[in-house]
């Protein structure tokens, strides 16, 4: 935080207002020319992000090789900057004033300083103050105004979620954290990145994609706001989803599965999200200005109109059209109403069918035809006779042996021809068999991997790497074999030998095991007591099974806890209790034991 002021002149940090895997967002201000207080966000971002990720890199490559990967990683977060620099000045993007880069004193690294303007994120608003129906349209009719800018510059942002939509005080929604966008000139990209809660099935699946995927999380942020903040297929409030369930409802999801409509929204409101969120890319909004429309029509309680892009008739036509790198279709000027003459390719002439007329043609070519039409025929008379001849001559050849047929006839073998080998596989994407895994400590998984394209016949399987981010947590075997070693989380990464940017992750969950069912192995020595003795479990012994099949004996008290009213007379019961399971016994209380 010293560091921090100290390269700040003239600026107070008040707070800090946020943190995440890309950095930390504080809250500054300094005087103004009136003498009024003027408040700013500061993001900050530090290259490497930790000590742990800087020892990591000094261990497995050269000190030149890791500068160059950390100047290259400035490089993609100053991408950021300049993406917000070509959207400045739009109502409903985060505006974004300066960017400084201070490297570190004494080691490789650097910090990135963007400051911005000063908003409150979406999650914070909804929790403050609700949201209604109508925020929510006018929610999606803002961001709908910054993709329409972004489309203009040509760039997908690419991670559309509630955490990158601000609300300025004046109630005015914008799209931030361009951290992940991509510019490109033909608005497609078949990068992995993303949130998984909010990403669009083809950009899931390693599949190209143009800008409709912020479509796709846009309707995807709706859905989750008139959804009382759940996505598809998840249980409601006030039910917790459990890691499981949130595994199991993004694979339903990226696999196609019909979702569910959202609890809360009018018919049409409800329509225009389904239709952003359609499994099929040609299904939805063709761009921000058609949802923007039918967001508008929503608020009237009008139905919207259908989408711009037809829907295929089957389903194999919507794969092949998702596969082509831009399947919006390109604008197709008028023809003109003469068609002009096309070049034919050279042939041999052949006869035309009688039957065929075709309308007249210009009085000089209907003089030619004759003429062309006549050596047509007699070419082909000629070919006739000549195939004619040819026969008769391998005919009288073939008996000319006398007849004897019961010789066998000596075949000649086509020569073989050489097998081409197959090309190198070129991997443009890679998938995890799960996005999550959660396991108890021992448990063993494993993951498995595929690839697109899918290796042909001849062609051997890509090479692959697996890496964990903590193996005191997990590790992972070079054949994708998980071991969970202790509880927390960690991030499993496959990538392609000598090609890192093809890669996948699974995030794994590691829980100790949990006691399923107690009982009691052995009964304790003593179970007749006299009134005013204190409970003896000497000789006590449980056994606890695990939800990971495991059992444990368990013969010190100092493990368990006993509870067993002894004032009263009778059987009374002892209750046993061990990591939230309980077991009970009976004891008898007598006058003289």
């Amino acid at each position: 935080m010293e560091n921090l002021q100290s390269s700040l002149p003239g600026w107070e940090i008040v707070r800090c207002i946020g943190s995440g895997s890309s950095g930390k967002v504080y809250e500054i201000k300094k005087k103004d020319e009136y003498g009024g207080d003027f408040h700013c966000a500061l993001k900050v971002i530090s290259v490497p992000g930790s000590q742990k990720e800087y020892d990591e890199m000094l261990e497995t490559m050269s000190e030149f090789a890791m500068r160059a990967k950390l100047r290259e990683k400035v490089e993609e977060i100053s991408n950021e900057y300049r993406l917000l620099g070509a959207l400045r000045g739009h109502p409903n993007v985060v505006n974004c004033e300066d960017q400084m880069i201070i490297p570190h004193e004494n080691d490789m690294g650097w910090d990135i300083y963007i400051r911005m303007e000063l908003l409150q994120s979406l999650p914070d608003y909804v929790r403050e103050n609700g949201m209604t129906v109508e925020n929510v349209i006018k929610l999606g009719s803002d961001m709908c105004s910054a993709l329409e800018l972004c489309r203009e510059n040509n760039i997908i942002h690419r991670d559309i979620k509630p955490q990158n939509i601000f609300v300025s005080r004046y109630g005015v929604f914008k799209l931030g954290d361009f951290g992940v966008a991509k510019a490109s000139t033909i608005r497609t990209s078949a990068d992995k990145v993303g949130t998984y809660s909010y990403m669009a099935p083809e950009v899931y699946k390693g599949k190209g994609y143009d800008d409709r995927v912020d479509i796709y999380s846009l309707g995807m942020v709706l859905y989750w706001l008139l959804n009382e903040r759940r996505g598809p297929f998840l249980p409601m409030p006030p039910q917790t989803p459990t890691p499981e369930q949130i595994t199991d409802a993004q694979i339903r999801r990226f696999r196609g599965e019909m979702l569910p409509q959202p609890k809360n929204g009018g018919t049409a409101l409800k329509k225009v999200v389904m239709t952003a969120c359609n499994y099929k890319i040609a299904d939805r909004y063709a761009g921000p200005a058609e949802f923007k429309r039918a967001l508008k029509l929503a608020a009237q309680g009008k139905a919207e109109p259908e989408p711009v892009q037809p829907s295929f008739g089957s389903d194999e036509a919507t794969v092949r059209e998702e596969f082509k790198a831009d399947p919006r279709p390109e604008y197709i000027p008028e023809m003109p109403s003469e068609p002009r003459p096309q070049p034919q390719p050279k042939q041999k002439p052949r006869p035309e069918p009688a039957q065929t007329e075709k309308a007249p043609p210009k009085q000089a070519e209907s003089e030619k035809k004759p003429k062309k039409s006549m050596f047509g025929y007699i070419l082909a008379l000629f070919l006739i006779i000549a195939a004619m001849a040819t026969a008769i001559i391998v005919f009288a050849l073939s008996g000319s042996d006398g007849g004897r047929d019961d010789e066998p006839k000596q075949s000649v073998s086509p020569t073989p021809t050489a097998t081409p080998e197959p090309e190198k596989l070129d991997v443009k994407s890679v998938m995890l068999s799960s996005p999550s895994l959660t396991l108890t400590v021992e448990d063993e998984a494993q993951l498995k991997v595929s690839c697109m394209p899918e290796p042909a016949a001849g062609q051997d399987e890509p090479e692959y790497v697996w890496k964990s981010s903590d193996t005191s947590i997990v590790t992972v075997s070079q054949d994708g074999k998980l071991n969970a070693v202790s509880e927390g989380s960690a991030t499993i990464m496959v990538y392609v030998k000598d090609k890192m940017e093809v890669y996948d992750q699974c995030t794994v969950i590691v829980e100790r095991p949990k006691v399923t069912e107690l009982t009691i192995e052995e009964m304790p020595t003593k179970t007749v007591y006299s009134v005013g003795e204190e409970l003896d479990t000497t000789g006590l012994v449980l056994r606890a099974y695990y939800n990971n099949g495991s059992a444990k004996r368990i013969t010190d008290p100092s493990e368990y806890t006993v509870e067993c009213d002894m004032t009263g007379l009778g059987n009374r019961d002892a209750t046993v209790t061990y990591d939230g399971k309980t077991v009970t016994y009976t004891v008898r209380v007598s006058l003289f034991g």
